[in-house]
C-alpha cells in the first residue's frame, strides 16, 4: 500500500466545487477510499474458494490498521468526509462522464449507462454518509454489509454497530464486536437458504417457521436472514408473516447493542414460547462450559423431527490453535451420529440425542491482499437422532 491511500480525507479529496471536474470512475475510487476507512471488512470473512467476481463484505482492507483506526476516530476528518459525500450527492444530477467514449452507441443507450453509473455512485455515497454518522469514536464503528442472493434482484443490506469490548466482572463483552464466523454464516444463509432448510416449499408450509440465533452478539446473522426473508417473501405473499427470527444473547451490554442494531433494521421480535425449526450459532464457544450451555439451549429449544420437518442447529466456529480445545468439546458434547450407542435389549426405550450430522471446513482469507494468510472455520450441522437405550 502506498502513502497516497493513507492521506486524510481533507487532503485526499478534491474540493467540493471541483467534484464535477472528475470522471465518474475517479469519483467512485474516492468513495472506495472512504469506504476503506469508515467501513472496513471483518478479518477472516472472505472464503478462499468463493467466486472472485463476487464482491467482499464491506470495503477493501488496507494495511496500517492502527493509522486507519486513528483516522476513523478523527471527528474533524469524519465531518469533512460527510460534507464531501453530501456535496457529491447534491451535484449528482450535474455529473458527466468524459472518461467514457459513447461514440459507437446511440444517445438513449449512452444516457442509460450514464444514469446507472450515477445512481450507483449516489447509493454508495449515501450509504457511507449513514455509516460515518454512526461512527463517533475509536473502535465504535457502524458497518454496512451487502450479501448477494441468486434469488434476489438486489443485495441484502444490513447496518450493524460495533462498540468497544468492555470487561465486567472479568467477563469481556466480546459480543459487542462482529466476528468473522458471523459474517461467514450470514453470507452462507443468504447465498443458499435451502441448505439450511429454508427452501420456498419449507417456508410456504402451514404453520410458523421459528428460527433462533444463539449468542447473536451484534445480530448480523439474524438481521441478514430477516432482511433476506423480507425481500424474498414480502408481506403481500403471505409467507413472511409465518416466519419468526429471534436473536439472543446474555450480557447486558451486548444486549443493549443488539437491541440497538435490531431496532435500526426492524421494529420488533417474537418470544421464546415455542420451539424453533432452525437454530444458528457463530463464534459462540470459547470455553468447555459454553459447549454444554449451547447443547442444553439447543436441546430445550430445537423442535423434534417429524415426517415433514428436519430441524437443524448450524454452528460455525474458528479452527485455530487457540480454539482446538473448544472444537474437541463440541464433538464430545454433540456426538457424531455413528457414535451414539444404542441397544435393543429388555426395557429398551426410544430417546432423542443431538448429534453432529455433517461437518465441513471452510477457508477464508485473513485479510485481502496479505499473501497466503488464511483463517479456517468448521461448520457443524447438528440435529436430533433417535436412539434405542436399554439393558439386558
Amino acid at each position: 500500500m502506498t502513502q497516497y491511500s493513507l492521506l486524510h480525507p481533507s487532503v485526499r479529496l478534491p474540493p467540493i466545487r471541483q467534484i464535477r471536474e472528475h470522471s465518474l470512475d475517479g469519483l467512485a475510487k474516492l468513495v472506495d477510499y472512504l469506504r476503506a476507512v469508515y467501513n472496513p471488512p471483518v478479518r477472516g470473512s472472505r472464503r478462499v474458494n468463493r467466486d472472485k467476481s463476487k464482491k467482499p463484505l464491506g470495503g477493501r482492507r488496507r494495511e496500517g490498521g492502527d493509522t486507519v483506526e486513528q483516522l476513523r476516530a478523527d471527528e474533524f476528518e469524519r465531518a469533512y468526509a460527510v460534507r464531501w459525500l453530501t456535496g457529491l450527492v447534491s451535484q449528482a444530477s450535474l455529473l458527466e462522464d468524459p472518461s467514457d467514449d459513447y461514440d459507437d452507441q446511440d444517445t438513449s443507450a449512452s444516457s442509460r449507462m450514464l444514469e446507472d453509473k450515477v445512481d450507483a455512485l449516489i447509493c454508495s455515497a449515501a450509504a457511507l454518509i449513514a455509516i460515518c454518522a454512526g461512527t463517533s469514536a475509536a473502535r465504535t464503528l457502524t458497518r454496512q454489509y451487502q450479501f448477494s442472493s441468486p434469488l434476489l434482484a438486489s443485495d441484502v443490506e444490513v447496518y450493524v454497530r460495533d462498540v468497544p469490548i468492555a470487561v465486567d466482572e472479568d467477563t469481556p463483552t466480546v459480543g459487542t464486536q462482529t466476528w468473522g464466523g458471523a459474517c461467514l454464516l450470514a453470507e452462507m444463509l443468504v447465498e443458499d437458504p435451502g441448505r439450511f432448510g429454508l427452501s420456498e416449499d419449507a417456508l410456504a408450509r402451514p404453520g410458523r417457521v421459528r428460527i433462533l440465533e444463539l449468542g447473536a452478539g451484534t445480530g448480523l446473522v439474524s438481521l441478514a436472514l430477516s432482511r433476506y426473508l423480507t425481500a424474498r417473501f414480502p408481506a403481500s405473499t403471505g409467507v413472511q408473516a409465518s416466519v419468526e427470527v429471534v436473536a439472543s444473547d446474555y450480557h447486558p451490554l451486548v444486549l443493549d447493542n443488539l437491541r440497538y442494531n435490531t431496532e435500526a433494521n426492524f421494529s420488533d421480535g417474537p418470544p421464546f414460547d415455542e420451539p424453533f425449526d432452525l437454530i444458528l450459532g457463530a463464534d459462540v464457544i470459547y470455553e468447555h462450559t459454553h459447549a454444554l450451555w449451547i447443547r442444553d439451549c439447543v436441546a430445550a429449544l430445537l423442535r423434534r423431527p417429524t415426517a415433514a420437518l428436519n430441524p437443524r442447529f448450524h454452528l460455525v466456529m474458528p479452527l485455530r490453535p487457540t480454539h482446538a480445545v473448544e472444537s474437541r468439546d463440541v464433538q464430545e458434547v454433540f456426538l457424531p451420529e455413528h457414535g451414539v450407542s444404542a441397544g435393543s435389549q429388555k426395557s429398551a426405550r426410544m430417546d432423542w440425542e443431538l448429534c453432529v450430522l455433517e461437518q465441513e471446513t471452510i477457508v477464508c482469507e485473513a485479510e485481502e491482499g496479505r499473501g497466503r494468510a488464511e483463517v479456517e472455520y468448521v461448520h457443524y450441522v447438528i440435529g436430533w437422532v433417535q436412539t434405542v437405550f436399554g439393558s439386558s
